[in-house]
């Protein structure tokens, strides 16, 4: 019970901080005029980065600490606003190739024994960490480059709401009436009454995301295929956690957030899950 009470109040303040966040970046109407989200989701990248790091030393992979800094410039050169594909691929796809190819640089003077599975380790962590949290910050301005609105806020936060609901959905439910396990093997208090609960309760939410975000133009179907995308893409992302945690023998990512474990065990789904919604939004706004 105690340990449900601190879940309870850790979750409440960590979607609090969230949200805040969101409504409070380039919100002209408080004086606002510039996006706060890159400098918000920077102290989560660096955190679930010290965290990745951390759960590697288990396994004698030691990660160089100019992985902290490549990283850190891939984040901040993924994180610049471009739209046009040209400037795009100048800014960000050659420099992170360059940076790339920095890691094997750094292997050859670090005379470590697997220097392969350590530059295998920052590449994973530079795409799966790095930058999906960096693909956020773009996202409230993804309506102004399609359509020229000014509600990309709103759109950012109705993904995170979504994935709200579906897990607390999923984790209701599984403790209610869950009996079969999604994967017992790799997370074994998942159930599929949970999923199939969850998913089902999140859909028709979704179809009714209009009446909270009457400012998005998106109607009811497409909200529903938002919403299958993010179930989809963030339970993988969820399961691939967990199946990198069980490798390591660990249960948590970390113990910064009380009854939540790590940033990486609060943000697994989201990031894993924003780059299809990334490429959805593109298709259908």
């Amino acid at each position: 019970m105690k340990n449900l009470i601190i879940r309870t109040i850790t979750g409440i303040g960590f979607v609090a901080l969230i949200v805040a966040a969101i409504l409070l970046s380039d919100n002209e109407a408080l004086g606002i005029k510039f996006s706060l989200l890159p400098y918000f989701f920077l102290v989560f990248t660096c955190v679930a980065l010290y965290e990745y790091r951390t759960l590697l030393k288990k396994q004698k992979i030691n990660l160089s600490v100019l992985f902290y800094a490549i990283s850190l410039l891939i984040y901040l050169i993924a994180s610049i606003p471009r739209n046009v594909w040209e400037i795009f691929l100048i800014y960000l796809v050659l420099p992170v190739l360059f940076l790339f190819f920095l890691l094997f640089i750094v292997e050859l003077f670090r005379k470590q024994e697997n220097p392969f599975t350590n530059i295998a380790y920052s590449i994973l962590g530079i795409i799966w960490i790095v930058l999906p949290f960096a693909l956020i910050n773009r996202f409230p301005l993804l309506l102004k480059w399609k359509i020229g609105g000014d509600d990309g806020r709103f759109l950012l936060l109705s993904v995170f709401i979504i994935i709200w609901l579906y897990d607390t959905f999923a984790y209701c439910v599984g403790m209610l009436i869950g009996k079969h396990r999604l994967f017992e093997r790799i997370s074994p208090k998942k159930s599929w009454e949970g999923a199939i609960g969850s998913t089902i309760l999140t859909l028709i939410l979704a179809y009714f995301a209009n009446l909270l975000f009457p400012m998005l133009p998106l109607n009811p179907l497409q909200w529903i295929g938002l919403a299958l995308v993010i179930i989809v893409f963030g339970t993988l992302g969820d399961l691939a956690e967990s199946l990198f945690k069980r490798q390591l023998s660990v249960k948590d990512s970390g113990t910064i957030l009380p009854g939540h474990g790590g940033v990486l065990d609060r943000f697994d789904s989201i990031l894993f899950a924003v780059p299809f919604v990334w490429i959805y939004l593109n298709l259908v706004l």
